[in-house]
């Protein structure tokens, strides 16, 4: 037994040599590594507007669904699919014969009506007819009134005007439909909407609605909750914010649904552009400009939920500097609220050799302007 178990110590013995033997071999890191050559820059000092973006979706100021306060066959319609109208415009007209005989039918009425009452108190004057009588015949006048008043009302109603300027949708019904009108079942005969102004709504977080707060309480706002405020607005179509509107409207609760508060914008719609649903991206501030540090998003990394840049420490090695993020400027530069100071001198080219701890050559901005001078 002892005879077989000597080559396993040899053999251990033999591994344990061969691995010290590796390690010997291994190289030394070398101390004279060369410097990476990279460009840098200073952060850029700039005033920055901070805003808030929204997206939301366009409302007409004022919607109208178009219905008959009288039932009758539709005789005539008077306007085209899609077409502007003017207030009282007429755009639908029911069958007024029927309408006609009921107010001559009621005038006929009233004027006998009237004229027992005049005759009544001629005679109540000789007590020739009773108190009773009399009280009876001037009822019956004013009965008489409000039905003839009541006949003329339906005539006018069978002339179906626009309630106000705006344009029409198309018509739901045709000539000679038979249509119901006067209660919560009238038929629907078509839809107004307004043009211009429009309103632009959109719904804000609670995080949002915060720090709305906090900053009118600091008096960071001027004016009352809601206030008038300039917004800027893009469409889907567009990369910039081309059109302005006022803020006007903040809702008086958040929807428990969603956590948010919906807010309101208008905007002057002249040119027709807008369209009632059309969707939107708005952005608002209620903060004066400030300055802030701006670097080219570009170079921001990210290491798990932090954002940092590489900047050079005072023997030119690279490391991280983990900030907080602002908005994008319209030239691409990302906003650095925090973690940068304006002396910091940040890796901004050559970054994919950069690593932490790296020894860096830093190469200017003047000295590439420089080289390509030369060339």
């Amino acid at each position: 037994m002892i005879a077989r178990s000597v080559p396993i110590v040899v053999i251990l013995t033999l591994t344990a040599l061969l691995v010290s033997g590796c390690e010997k071999k291994t190289p030394e890191a070398s101390p004279n590594i060369a410097a990476i050559p990279a460009r840098v820059e200073t952060p850029e000092l700039r005033m920055i507007t901070e805003w808030n973006e929204f997206t939301g979706r366009f409302q007409a100021l004022d919607r109208v669904e178009i219905r008959s306060r009288v039932g009758g066959y539709l005789e005539e319609i008077r306007f085209k699919d899609g077409q502007e109208v003017k207030k009282g415009d007429v755009l639908f007209v029911v069958d007024q014969r029927p309408f006609e005989i009921e107010l001559k039918s009621a005038e006929a009425r009233f004027e006998f009506a009237d004229k027992e009452f005049k005759r009544a108190g001629g005679l109540r004057k000789s007590n020739a007819i009773s108190e009773e009588e009399y009280d009876q015949r001037i009822q019956e006048m004013r009965v008489a009134k409000a039905e003839m008043e009541n006949a003329r009302l339906n005539l006018e109603f069978s002339e179906i005007k626009a309630p106000f300027d705006g344009r029409i949708s198309r018509n739901l019904v045709s000539s000679g439909s038979l249509i119901s009108g006067g209660n919560a079942n009238a038929t629907h005969l078509a839809t107004l909407l307004t043009v211009s102004p429009i309103e632009f709504y959109f719904e804000g977080s609670e995080a949002d609605v915060l720090a709305y707060h906090r900053l009118r309480l600091s008096g960071g706002i001027t004016g009352e909750r809601g206030a008038a405020q300039p917004v800027y607005l893009k469409l889907q179509d567009e990369d910039s914010f081309l059109h302005e509107g006022i803020f006007n409207y903040v809702d008086n609760e958040l929807r428990t649904d969603t956590g948010t508060m919906e807010g309101r914008a208008i905007f002057d719609n002249a040119d027709g552009i807008f369209e009632p649903g059309m969707f939107g991206r708005m952005r608002a501030t209620f903060r004066e400009p400030s300055e802030y540090l701006v670097v080219p998003e570009t170079i921001i990394g990210t290491e798990f939920n932090r954002k940092y840049v590489y900047a050079l420490s005072a023997d030119n090695k690279a490391v991280r500097k983990y900030v907080t993020l602002g908005q994008i400027t319209e030239d691409g530069q990302r906003v650095i609220k925090s973690g940068l100071e304006t002396n910091d001198r940040v890796v901004v080219g050559g970054l994919h050799m950069v690593r932490p701890n790296a020894l860096i050559s830093p190469i200017t901005e003047d000295q590439v302007a420089t080289q390509q001078e030369g060339k």
